[in-house]
């Protein structure tokens, strides 16, 4: 029995001695587990085919380190999107999607440099990586440790690092994987129906898998709403006889008249769908337009500067542009300080090199802009616009909250290069129209990103009367198409695309019309009935010593009675100017005007010129105004401008 217990006693030590034995992290570290995470969930445009989508973040713990000296494990890591993948293709096949490892150049390791994987492009983009044997310091930026992988675009949803480097952290802490730069179709999916919000969704795959082992592969990273609400502030109607802001459609370097049809008519309101729907192309954009002194108001005068490096992982820049390398430090001008809720703000890192496209990362072709498609403007007609219209806060009685600038040069779907347009000495500028239509651009420069904006565009129609020749064109209803610019029907990811580029297809919204002149005149009794007869004399006295255009046009007779009147008749040719139309009710007349016999009640004409005037005669059947016996006669009575009107045509005449 003391023997047995001698051994049991050895037995225990030699296990005690055995357990100091074991390496401390095969007793303590667990088996390596990445969570997925969104590090933001923002809302896009359901407009947009190109939507900055959330970053995409995955938080590594655990794990056994690649041993010193060894080659860190690769794997193939996809993203796949619930939409079509728009990123910017950088070079066929990569795409401006990154991965980084370990928040390098952030506000936590501020010293580690971004380096990418293979800047020379001599290995597709795959890098071999040594392991430390602790799991630290392996991505830390130094020679032979990049921290910035690119992906291929592998399907129109999806994307593919290959031949990544996984090196789990064991102790050394939590190793942050961050892939950014995934833009999204979000039109595709359209806007929910329901109180639930449209998503895109986004699901990893990784092969093998047990070198990325995921606990949630699938997570959320973005929400789809509308980013722009559309109208017509004061559409307006025309008359062709009277000139609209004749100064300046004779001469645009003039300015508008007051008065009448003249000023600015109408306007086109844009109304932002949510905050920061509306970017800035880049954040230096935002810094250089800043108001300057104590007043919000005064802001820059338009400055379009180089994009700065927006190179700081997970920093807010409320910008078109995603995460880019390339670019100046970010400067705010004197006197001003970085703004509050953006950033942070680091000294911009190394440039990337031109290898596979590296360089345009993340690079935006414009900030927001704002399209006004002007349709069936009639002939004769001219539209101004401002070149510069102020942001709004509805919600703050309208207070002044940024600017948008007129960009010349425009394609047709608002596209292009920023060139701000230069106006007169008015700040206004003509809208070039081609066969009825133009287009005009606004690009957001300074936005609040904090608040809902508005912005409207204040518009002036011009045109010098010539109803001689029947201009302005009358009677063709003017429609404009507000929309986000530019328009595209590219809704997959591409090298030559704009980024960003929004979904046609807005509405048209009715604007202005220019009716044509008219004359209205009133016969408030007429008869063929009892003996007695009407005749009535219309005169087109366009023709006059006074200076007056000669018009031309035809004649509507509109009959009115307690019981069943005949129908309307138009004449079948135009009353020249100076001629007559006359009839009776019992035998009609010229211009082919058809009798109405036993016709009792009121006439309304319509006559489609100015300075139409007009008698009217009641007699004995067949006899003439001069013929014995009861008659009456007397002059029509003008229903336009002045007095009680009811057409809103100017006359000459209003009652008698």
């Amino acid at each position: 029995m003391a023997d047995f217990r001698k051994c049991l006693l050895a037995f225990a030590v030699l296990a005690l001695l055995s357990s100091f034995a074991v390496p401390a992290n095969a007793q303590s570290t667990p088996a390596l587990q990445c969570t997925f995470n969104a590090a933001v969930t923002p809302t896009v445009r359901a407009e947009g085919l190109t939507e900055l989508v959330g970053d995409i973040v995955l938080n590594c713990t655990g794990g056994t380190p690649t041993a010193a000296g060894f080659p860190v494990p690769q794997a193939n890591v996809t993203v796949f999107l619930s939409t079509n993948l728009t990123s910017r293709i950088t070079s066929d096949p990569f795409s401006e999607v990154l991965m980084l490892f370990d928040e390098p150049h952030s506000a936590a390791n501020p010293t580690v440099p971004l380096v990418p994987c293979d800047p020379s492009n001599t290995s597709l983009g795959i890098c071999t990586v040594i392991g430390t044997g602790t799991g630290a310091g392996v991505y830390n930026g130094t020679t032979n440790r990049p921290n910035v992988f690119q992906a291929r675009q592998t399907g129109v949803n999806q994307v593919t690092f290959f031949g990544v480097p996984i090196d789990p952290p064991g102790t050394s802490g939590t190793r942050i994987i961050r892939i950014t730069n995934v833009r999204g179709n979000a039109n595709q999916l359209g806007v929910s129906s329901t109180l639930v919000p449209t998503q895109i969704v986004a699901n990893i795959s990784v092969s093998p898998p047990n070198l990325l082992p995921l606990n949630n592969p699938q997570q959320t990273i973005a929400f789809v709403a509308l980013g722009l609400v559309n109208s017509v502030q004061s559409a307006v109607t025309f008359v062709q006889c009277n000139s609209a802001n004749a100064d300046i459609a004779a001469d645009p370097t003039k300015a508008l008249n007051t008065g009448g049809q003249n000023g600015q008519q109408f306007s086109i309101r844009f109304d932002e769908g949510f905050p920061a729907a509306w970017k800035e192309k880049n954040i230096q954009t935002h810094l250089s337009n800043a108001p300057t002194g104590t007043s919000f108001n005064v802001f820059g005068a338009g400055t379009y500067p180089g994009d700065a490096a927006q190179d700081v992982p997970g920093a807010n820049y409320f910008s078109e542009s995603g995460f880019e390398v390339n670019g100046v430090n970010p400067s705010a001008p004197t006197g001003t300080s970085f703004p509050n809720g953006y950033g942070p703000f680091l000294p911009a890192n190394a440039a990337f090199g031109s290898g596979r496209g590296l360089n345009l990362a993340g690079t935006a072709n414009a900030g927001t802009r704002l399209a006004i498609n002007l349709n069936s403007v009639a002939n004769g007609s001219q539209i101004f616009l401002p070149t510069r219209v102020a942001l709004t806060v509805p919600a703050n009685s309208n207070a002044v909250s940024g600017f948008a600038v007129l960009v010349s040069g425009t394609d047709v779907n608002g596209g292009g290069g920023f060139s701000a347009a230069t106006g007169n000495s008015a700040g206004l500028v003509p809208v070039s129209i081609t066969g009825g239509t133009g287009v005009a651009v606004y690009e957001v420069l300074y936005t609040d990103p904090f608040n809902i904006e508005r912005l409207s565009v204040p518009l002036a129609v011009a045109f010098v009367a010539n109803a001689g020749a029947n201009l302005p064109a009358p009677n063709v209803q003017s429609t404009v198409t507000a929309s986000f610019a530019p328009l595209s029907n590219i809704g997959t990811a591409s090298s030559t695309a704009p980024v960003p580029r929004f979904a046609p297809g807005q509405t048209p919204l009715n604007d202005f019309i220019i009716n044509k002149c008219s004359c209205n005149i009133l016969f408030p009794f007429v008869t063929n009935q009892q003996g007695f007869d009407t005749g009535v004399a219309i005169s087109n006295t366009s023709v006059d010593p006074f200076g007056t255009t000669p018009q031309a046009g035809l004649v509507t007779l509109n009959y009115y009675s307690g019981g069943t009147p005949p129908p309307a008749q138009t004449t079948n040719a135009v009353i020249p100017g100076g001629q007559t139309l006359t009839f009776t009710l019992s035998g009609g007349g010229n211009f082919g005007i058809a009798a109405t016999p036993g016709f009792q009640g009121y006439i309304i004409a319509t006559s489609q010129f100015q300075y139409c005037h007009a008698f009217a005669y009641i007699s004995a059947q067949g006899a003439l105004p001069t013929a014995p016996g009861a008659s009456e006669g007397y002059l029509g009575i003008v229903l336009d401008i002045g007095g009680l009107n009811r057409t809103k045509q100017t006359g000459e005449v209003q009652g008698h």
